[in-house]
């Protein structure tokens, strides 16, 4: 019945909007072009469509979409948490089963499925986007921002470049939108193969671009220059450290400060990490702060031995030339048992320190 519910609705939709084919030749299309942006340190390209549209399912699917083409190259999917090649996209046999929302003007769209969604993906895939606008005199030709989510991160963080909240498009909310002109970069490190694999490619030139960048906008806090990042405020309940307590207790008496990251704002968590010489804590999204670091800030990764193999955050130490430990947490069986939490006893944590 569910099935059968869900193809009406598509049939709906593509009675409504038409069906989408793949464009074969970006050279046969009138309405797109690629502009190839270029610094000593990146070479990109960026996408301007005339008239087009944009549909994500906020998870796994983004289409741009020219006359009912969609656009290889900017398009985005994901098989088997793999990036997948432009046939396995959604729209190809589901069509753009939401309504759609129509913008007058330039809409800079920087939406990719669900991994926008999330600090460490705005800060290194979004973020860094926003910038090159900037430095190529483009950001004030952007009428509206088609961003994953409308949060307090991604509100502070465009502060600085006068982005009001009401030039944001949330695609969370608007899952379908057409506008004059839609401008898109290409993924800057998300090419092919399985999902976390990809953190490993993040370009040094990206990481210097933020160090530099935003490193000026630092907001002086009150903190010590060791901490320990205390995950309990996360929405997540993966990689949190179980009865975390005596934990704490202990790192206080060795003089950490204990963050949790939600409450500061963006331009505080920069002072922060640039501030700290020794920082520990459960893996999350919070640890791309340490593009922020100073060279050799000693980091500790608390993590279980069912993901100790993620490349994310050593990459980014080794990158940033930080000193990387990792802490392995107890491996614990048992059918309740989420293989993500973190059980670690106190006497593991005084092993380091």
């Amino acid at each position: 019945m569910i099935y059968l519910y869900k193809n009406l609705i598509n049939s709906f939709f593509k009675l409504i909007y038409g069906k989408i084919t793949k464009l074969k030749n970006i050279k046969h299309s009138n309405d797109l072009k690629i502009y190839h942006i270029k610094s000593n340190q990146y070479k990109l390209k960026l996408y301007t469509i005339k008239k087009g549209r944009v549909f994500t399912d906020c998870n796994t699917n983004v289409a741009y979409i020219t006359n009912n083409k969609i656009i290889n190259g900017i398009s985005y999917q994901q098989n088997k948490h793999k990036i997948a090649n432009i046939d396995y996209n959604s729209t190809l046999s589901k069509g753009t089963n939401k309504f759609k929302n129509k913008y007058s003007g330039t809409v800079f769209s920087a939406v990719q499925g669900s991994s926008g969604n999330n600090y460490w993906h705005w800060l290194f895939d979004i973020l860094p986007k926003i910038e090159i606008l900037k430095k190529k005199n483009l950001l004030n030709k952007i009428d509206y921002f088609y961003l994953p989510n409308k949060n307090n991160y991604i509100l502070n963080s465009l502060k600085i470049y006068g982005v009001s909240e009401n030039k944001i498009i949330n695609s969370m909310t608007n899952k379908h939108i057409e506008a004059d002109k839609i401008l898109a970069f290409e993924h800057f490190y998300f090419k092919k193969g399985i999902i976390q694999d990809q953190f490993k490619f993040i370009p040094k030139w990206l990481l210097n671009l933020l160090f530099s960048n935003y490193l000026k906008n630092k907001k002086k806090i009150k903190k010590k220059n060791k901490i320990f990042i205390d995950r309990s405020d996360s929405r997540f309940k993966h990689f949190q450290i179980q009865d975390q307590k005596s934990i704490i207790k202990y790192l206080k008496t060795k003089n950490f400060s204990i963050v949790k990251l939600s409450d500061l704002n963006f331009y505080e968590q920069i002072y922060l990490f640039n501030n700290a010489k020794v920082i520990v804590g459960p893996h999350g999204a919070g640890f791309a702060n340490l593009v922020f670091c100073k060279p050799n800030t000693k980091v500790y990764e608390i993590i279980t031995p069912t993901h100790s193999e993620l490349k994310a955050i050593p990459s980014l130490c080794t990158k940033r030339k930080l000193i990387y430990k990792k802490i392995l947490s107890k491996k614990m069986k048992g059918k309740n048992i989420h293989s993500s939490f973190i059980f670690i006893d106190l006497s593991k944590i005084k092993e380091y320190f």
